[in-house]
């Protein structure tokens, strides 16, 4: 795999923390372990479709940007069940709320 330089800054307290887990032997060094959080962020946010993004960006209070278009509602539902592990509204509104505290 092609590999490519990406400079970052980080708090002087988060690499302190990268460091520690390679020295406990979590990962070789700083490269590896970055990659491996790069990996899990790109993970969690990719897949589910447009409905699933939507949800995801309401559940971090972000407004998704106005979307036109038409909704398979047993998509929704799926998609919904696929998340909280339910369809039901009322249960899922109750998970985001006990998330938001």
């Amino acid at each position: 795999m092609r590999k490519v330089v990406v400079q970052v800054r980080l708090p002087a307290k988060l690499v302190e923390m990268l460091d520690k887990l390679a020295d406990e032997g979590y990962y070789s060094n700083r490269t590896e372990a970055i990659a491996d959080a790069v990996r899990r962020l790109v993970e969690k946010y990719s897949g589910g479709g447009r409905i699933a993004k939507v949800v995801r960006l309401y559940q971090l209070g972000i407004k998704a940007k106005p979307v036109s278009i038409e909704v398979n509602p047993q998509e929704v539902r799926k998609a919904l069940s696929d998340r909280f592990g339910t369809d039901n509204v009322d249960e899922i509104m109750a998970i985001i709320r006990r998330r938001s505290r």
